[in-house]
């Protein structure tokens, strides 16, 4: 049966599989009500494409998390090519502005911390579902962090994103030890964000989440690299050292730009960041730390003076507004 869909765009290559930008085959009524127009695809051979049935499976217990990204229902499809090879597709929401990356990227290198602050609290509410599920993605980075906007409808003028988690290639049930891609150091997932634990033991859970979350906050503060940004320049072997004798009181060292940020900002990083498991905090932890309510709150407080204004604007430049007054007005009394 042929596709719904024509790609239009590579991506990029994901975990396991190669990712296009698609839209729809045809303008037919069917199409057009329930579905998208432009949607990602991704696409791995039918022999190797475990992960990707692992990750659909995954997609649809985190179904209705605003902040994970989204699998299209029933969607998938299996297709051949040119030359006879057989491949499996998934079929997920396209993000139209591409990832967290791309995002630090386009803002100069860094991002203010109120707007930082409320990215990741977005993170934190994707990661407390996925690990509510009793899983770990594995592989936290700005690459794997889509950014959609927000509808025109929604938007109040100050934040313009939605963020999602993405790329659920290497992601596992918690519970066990499992080995990565290392021989002597047996990380899994992108080793500049790698806790200690799972470079030295293989230990792949929810507390690993949480450190490379708090490495994914220094590079929107910070820039990139985060928390190695001094460190670009080693190998991984030795990368992968540093990160096994890492300890909490060397982060100044190794960051002295850390100075830089608030003291909000350094605790709630801290709080990721300390090397001892049972004393980083969890999501449902760090979504109530200062760091984030406090800039919510100046944020919302920053709407509400915006959207006041704006409707100051709207009443003095609306003649039957300034005429009859909002009660006429709401009832269509010219």
């Amino acid at each position: 049966m042929a596709s719904k869909w024509v790609r239009t765009k590579f991506l990029g290559q994901g975990s396991y599989g190669s990712v296009f930008r698609a839209e729809c085959a045809s303008p037919s009524l069917d199409c057009a009500y329930y579905l998208p127009k432009t949607v990602a695809i991704k696409s791995a051979p039918e022999s190797c494409s475990w992960s990707l049935h692992m990750e659909k499976a995954i997609l649809d217990d985190l179904r209705g998390c605003l902040h994970i990204v989204r699998c299209l229902s029933n969607e998938d499809f299996k297709s051949t090519n040119a030359l006879g090879k057989k491949f499996y597709n998934l079929v997920l929401e396209y993000a139209d502005q591409g990832s967290l990356e791309q995002l630090i990227k386009s803002k100069g290198g860094w991002i203010h911390e109120t707007e930082a602050s409320w990215y990741a609290s977005m993170l934190l509410r994707g990661l407390s579902c996925v690990h509510g599920q009793g899983y770990v993605h594995c592989d936290m980075k700005p690459a794997n962090v889509l950014v959609f906007n927000i509808p025109s409808n929604e938007c109040k003028g100050v934040l313009k994103y939605n963020l999602k988690i993405a790329d659920f290639g290497l992601a596992k049930k918690g519970g066990g030890i499992s080995a990565g891609a290392g021989k002597e150091y047996k990380y899994r997932g992108t080793l500049l964000y790698s806790s200690p634990e799972s470079v030295v033991f293989g230990e792949h859970e929810a507390a690993m989440d949480i450190w490379s979350l708090g490495c994914i906050v220094l590079e929107m503060l910070l820039g990139e690299g985060g928390l190695w940004k001094n460190y670009l320049h080693v190998d991984a072997q030795c990368l992968a050292e540093m990160i096994a004798n890492y300890e909490d009181d060397r982060l100044k060292c190794l960051l002295p730009e850390l100075d830089n940020l608030s003291v909000l900002a350094k605790d709630f990083v801290k709080r990721c960041l300390t090397k001892r498991v049972e004393e980083r905090w969890t999501a449902e932890e760090l979504v109530t730390h200062p760091f984030i309510t406090h800039n919510q709150g100046l944020l919302k407080k920053f709407e509400a003076q915006l959207s006041y204004k704006r409707k100051m604007q709207f009443q003095a430049n609306t003649p039957y507004y300034s005429l009859f007054g909002p009660s006429q007005i709401s009832l269509g009394v010219y």
